[in-house]
């Protein structure tokens, strides 16, 4: 696999070329859309004053962020460490770049529908508000600050190894396993919010 020596000095460059570097390997009409088309449907419900679309956008998006982010440590993770180092590191250049937008892009648009939910002052007329409803969305921005914080930071880590001109193979196998680690209890606090939303819908 032919190895980009750019790649490595993009790693330790500024945030806008990392930005510009991924957006480009991801493919940038792929990249924009990840983020615009969610929050579209985030800003199509405000300019309707649509409280049903914003709502099922808010469900939607939190389904594609929660459903996306246990594949890949359950799934994905796995069948990489399946996989030659050729292979994998192929899958990992390909992969990665597109699920770090998209992911931003639908879990953004499920913290930010799930606040406007939760603010009466934009009288969408929809009482979301509550303590159930308030913890669980406290929870949802802690996962998404979280999930910019290690997770995705950890992907991009595998990325820019990979890419590297000599790939630490130790490095790699470090970094799946705590992929797994991260991937647990991502997946235990995405329970959790279900629970504390369960408990909305039964308590009002």
């Amino acid at each position: 696999m032919a190895v980009s020596h750019e790649t490595s000095r993009v790693a330790d460059g500024s945030f806008v070329e990392r930005v510009q570097h991924l957006a480009t390997a991801a493919n940038p009409a792929f990249a924009a859309g990840s983020l615009l088309v969610p929050l579209a449907f985030l800003g199509a419900s405000l300019l309707l004053s649509s409280t049903e679309l914003l709502f099922y956008t808010h469900v939607a998006a939190g389904a594609v962020w929660f459903g996306f982010a246990l594949i890949f440590p359950a799934i994905i993770g796995p069948t990489l460490g399946g996989l030659d180092e050729e292979a994998s590191a192929a899958v990992t250049t390909t992969l990665v770049p597109k699920a770090v937008f998209f992911l931003v892009g639908f879990s953004l648009t499920t913290v930010l529908s799930g606040t406007v939910l939760l603010t009466p002052d934009l009288g969408l007329g929809y009482g979301f508000a509550g303590r159930w409803s308030s913890l669980a969305l406290g929870v949802g921005w802690g996962l998404f600050a979280f999930g910019l914080a290690v997770p995705h930071r950890l992907h991009l880590s595998a990325y820019y190894e990979t890419r590297s001109p000599n790939p630490d193979a130790s490095r790699l196998e470090a970094i799946e396993k705590k992929n797994l680690a991260v991937g647990l209890f991502e997946a235990a606090t995405m329970l959790g919010i279900i629970v504390l939303m369960t408990g909305f819908r039964l308590g009002g």
